[in-house]
């Protein structure tokens, strides 16, 4: 959960914030707006994943037989792995796009981003 760029800096400082840039190297991780939107499929895949996989290891795995406790299971375990899947959702998307896209000078430039330098 540190900058990809210089790897110093923690990057969130909430649990749901979204960073603006590194504190350590100034990169600016909002290259654009709605920047960070790509990370929802990929939470979203993980939480399907998660979810699904409840079916199986309850039905077979632990021999539960009531399908109303493994579907309330199957919830309750998406919704608590994608609360917490969140910070590292961003994460990856933020690691996939500078790979795909490796960071130049003009990103740690403010370039209108509004957000003071400093």
């Amino acid at each position: 959960m540190r900058c990809p760029v210089c790897e110093n800096a923690r990057i969130f400082h909430g649990y749901f914030d979204t960073p603006k840039r590194c504190p350590f190297c100034g990169y600016y991780f909002m290259r654009e707006a709605g920047y960070f939107l790509p990370h929802v499929p990929i939470g979203y895949a993980g939480v399907v994943l998660v979810s699904l996989s409840m079916w199986p290891l309850l039905k077979y795995g632990l021999g539960v037989k009531s399908d109303a406790v493994i579907m309330t299971t199957m919830a309750v375990a998406g919704i608590l792995f994608g609360i917490w899947f969140l910070r590292y959702a961003k994460m990856l998307w933020l690691v996939i796009d500078l790979w795909m896209h490796p960071h130049s000078s003009e990103d740690f430039e403010s370039r209108g981003r509004g957000i003071k330098p400093k």
